[in-house]
Parts: C-alpha cells; structure tokens; sequence
C-alpha cells in the first residue's frame, strides 16, 4: 500500500445532475475511513453500488453524481481507493 495521501482525478466526463446547475468536473479523493469502507459495504448489492458510495463518501459528492460517472472515470478512482485495502477489495471483512 503506497498510494498518496490524496488524489485529484479530473473527469474525461463532466457530471451535471438533471435539473442542477451545478457540473462536477473532478474529484478530489483521500484515504478512506475505516467508517466509510463499512458504510459503502453496506450501501449496495453490487461492488459498482458499494464503490459509487466509497466515491461518494471520500469525495463529498452526492451518490448521485458517483453514480453517473463514465466507466474510465469510475475505474480510476476505484484503482486509488482500493490501493488503500490490503487485498484489493473494498468491501467486505479482510
């Protein structure tokens, strides 16, 4: 586990949710919170679900948002988040 203290991803895909004026452009990311890996365990039925709501717990998004990400977005802040994990996993027990 060597991933940096924090990581700012700027998104291929601009996120702008219905009816908001507001357009989420990038994502500054840290390491997550013991608490944070358990509530996203238990955000969802699927690891995207699970992942959307690290995404959104670690970045101060809405879920909403996380979950509107395009998939190499997606993929790039799951990669930084899970490099915190000592198996790779971002939910579950160890």
């Amino acid at each position: 586990m060597n991933q940096p203290d924090t990581k700012t991803i700027s998104l291929r895909k601009p996120v702008t949710l219905k009816g908001d004026s507001v357009t989420t452009s990038s994502l500054d990311l840290r390491e997550p919170t013991v608490d944070e890996l358990d509530r996203a365990s238990q955000a969802g039925e699927t690891g995207y679900a699970s992942n959307a709501a690290l995404i959104s717990f670690v970045a101060g998004v809405p879920l909403q948002v996380a979950r509107a990400l395009g998939k190499r977005d997606y993929e790039e802040a799951v990669k930084y988040l899970t490099g915190f994990t000592l198996d790779g996993q971002t939910t579950g027990e160890a």
